[in-house]
Order: C-alpha cells, then structure tokens, then sequence
C-alpha cells in the first residue's frame, strides 16, 4: 500500500499538539513510522541512530533529529525521541507529492539508519520542495504553452531531456548548443517579452516558439497535457522527470487553480509559429558594465517564421 493511502487511514488527533503523532507502521517490520500530529501535517519518524545529520528548515519542510515527541499507535501511548521529517502544510496536493516521492526512498530502508544516512537519503526530496517553493507564484500559462509543445512536436523525448537543464534557466529547452524558448499569451498579437540573454546567447542557435493561445472548458488541462505526454514516451527516467516537473509547477497551486487552466488545443496548434531568434527584433548592443536582468517586448507579428525544419533540431 502506498503512504499516501494509509496517511488516508491514519485517524486525526483530537489535541493540537505540533509533537503527538497518530502513527502506522511505514511497513510490517519497519522501526520507523508514518504519522500526522495534532496540526495535521504529516511526517516521518525515523528510529535513528549516531552519527549526526544535519537538519533543514525550508518552506513546506522541516528535519530535525533527537525530538522528544508523543506516539501513538494501536491504541498505545509512548514517549519517544526521533528524527522527524515533516511536511509543514494541510495542502493534499503537497501531501501526496511527499509521501509519494518517500514511496521510493523507504522501499530499502533499513531499520539501523543514522541521522546522517536520512539527511542523505532525503536530500533530493528537500530540493524538490525548495524548487516547488520558488515557483509557488508563478503564472501557469507559460506552464501549459510549455506542455503543448511538447505534445505537439515530435522529438518529445528529446525535449524532455532539454526542458529546464539545472545549470542555466535561461531557456526553457537547452540542449547541445540548441535552444528552444517557448512564449505563451491569450491576446491575439505575438509581443512577448524577452530576457536581453534570450536573443543574445553566443554559440547557440536559439528558436523562439509563439503560442496563442484559448481558455476553453472542454480544454486540456495541464493533468491532460502530462498524462497524453506519457502515453507516448517509453524511458522511464524521462517519465519521472515529467512527473517532477509536473509537480515542481503545480504543487503549491490549490485545485481550483489548476482546475481553470484548461486551453484548447486544436485553436494553439492552429496559432503556434516558430522563429529563428535572427529574425526577432531585439537590442543587438552589448549592455554597459553594471546593468542586469534586461528584459523588453519584442513584436514578432508579420516576422518571417520557420518553415522548414530540417535544420532545427527540436523541431525535426
């Protein structure tokens, strides 16, 4: 049974204590457990040992070692001392992002683990909340222009390979010197704005791609976008960087928010056009020591689009 299905299960605490836990068993002879305390947010207890960890406080996020907490379970009441790993919200979406990325971190876990061995462990799930943190405001239309393209071209795996590479966000696609920056607007002309390095990067060939784009009812919605995507890729790496990706965007957004990003995608296929960055008016100059974060609205109506191509990669 997934920890999200038995978080369902785990009974709520009538006190509101931050440190008693209603708890299960993370598995049958497992030392550590699943729990919720008294202000509903769930978390882990490990049954941890020497050495020492470190510990995290970030939004959504909290580990400490050596808490001195309430447990209960079966019916039974006991003081502990424990490492804890907590999820600091009542969001469902947050929750079952959580129990669902530990679902594969406590597959192989053993029950003589020490502080340190969790801080590891559990280090990649710490990033996954920092990066869903940071896009906690974004706006989820350039999201969904983002998910179209890659439903809609052909080379999905590569471009999944591409999407948003660690080391520069400058583009949303960057692979072998190619770059693929998508805009994504409602209004019915093509002026985007630009960052100064989107249209000035050295040594690489950069396509602009211009999506217009419709709210619609019976639109797809970003869940439908990702869920068409994976029925048509087979790696399983690629498969689990859509799913992150997914939940980085949309992981601090309540239902409702995601419920009114739906678009149709029959009016974005008919209104989608790309651009070699050379064609796209921009500020050519090199910027004066000193200046940063440039950025200007580029008209690219009436701007010859790319019509063969053979000579863009993420395109073929």
């Amino acid at each position: 049974m997934s920890l999200f299905r038995k978080y369902k299960n785990i009974s709520k605490l009538k006190n509101k204590s931050e440190r008693s836990y209603n708890t299960v068993k993370l598995s049958r002879n497992s030392k550590h457990l699943l729990g919720i305390n008294g202000k509903n947010h769930v978390a882990i207890l490990f049954n941890a040992s020497k050495p020492k960890g470190k510990k995290e406080n970030i939004r959504y996020i909290n580990l400490e070692h050596g808490i001195t907490c309430t447990i209960y379970s079966n019916n039974k009441k006991k003081i502990e001392k424990l490492s804890i790993l907590k999820l600091e919200t009542n969001e469902e979406n947050l929750k079952e992002i959580f129990l669902r990325t530990m679902d594969n971190i406590v597959v192989n876990l053993s029950n003589n683990i020490s502080e340190k061995e969790i801080y590891e462990l559990t280090r990649n799930l710490i990033k996954l909340f920092e990066k869903i943190s940071n896009k906690r405001n974004i706006d989820l239309t350039g999201f969904w222009g983002e998910l179209f393209i890659i439903k809609h071209l052909k080379a999905k795996e590569l471009l999944i390979e591409a999407w948003h590479p660690e080391t520069n966000d400058t583009f949303d696609f960057l692979i072998r010197n190619h770059a693929l920056e998508i805009k994504t607007t409602e209004k019915n002309d093509r002026k985007h704005i630009f960052k100064y390095e989107q249209l000035n990067s050295k040594n690489t060939k950069i396509i602009i791609g211009s999506v217009l784009i419709r709210k619609s009812r019976s639109g797809s919605s970003l869940l439908d976008l990702k869920n068409d995507i994976l029925k048509q890729i087979n790696n399983n790496d690629l498969k689990e960087k859509l799913q992150e990706m997914y939940d980085i965007y949309t992981g601090s957004k309540i239902q409702r928010e995601l419920d009114e990003v739906r678009h149709s995608c029959e009016y974005a296929e008919d209104h989608v056009k790309f651009f070699d960055s050379n064609k796209v008016p921009r500020i050519k100059e090199t910027p004066m020591s000193g200046l940063r974060n440039i950025k200007f609205e580029s008209n690219l109506n009436g701007i010859e689009s790319i019509n063969d191509f053979s000579n863009y990669e993420f395109l073929q």
